[in-house]
C-alpha cells in the first residue's frame, strides 16, 4: 500500500497582536477552526517571546498524492483569508 504525506508549514505575522497572550489566543483559535473544518493535523511552531509572528506546520496524508496536495491547498486558502493573520512563507513538501 502506497502513501503519500504532506507537510504545509506557514509563518504568521499577528499584526494586531500586542502580547504573547494575545498571539496564543489567536493561534489557537485558528488551529481549533482548522482542525474542526479539515480533516488535517496542525501543530504550532515556536517563535519564542515574539509576540506579532508565529507559525503553524498543517499535515495531511493519503494515497493519492493530488488528493493530499488540494487538502493543503485548500487549507492555505482558508489561513489566507483569514483577516488576523497575514500568511509570510508558505511551503508545502511531500513525502512517499
Amino acid at each position: 500500500m502506497k502513501c503519500c504525506l504532506g507537510l504545509l508549514t506557514v509563518e504568521l505575522h499577528l499584526e494586531n497582536s500586542h502580547s504573547l497572550k494575545e498571539r496564543r489566543r489567536i493561534l489557537n483559535s485558528l488551529k481549533e477552526r482548522i482542525r474542526q473544518r479539515f480533516n488535517v493535523s496542525v501543530a504550532e511552531a515556536d517563535f519564542g517571546e515574539k509576540w506579532q509572528r508565529g507559525g503553524l506546520m498543517i499535515s495531511s496524508a493519503g494515497a493519492h498524492p493530488a488528493l493530499v496536495e488540494e487538502a493543503l491547498r485548500v487549507v492555505q486558502r482558508f489561513i489566507e483569508e483569514d483577516p488576523r493573520v497575514v500568511m509570510m512563507t508558505p511551503e508545502v513538501r511531500f513525502y512517499e
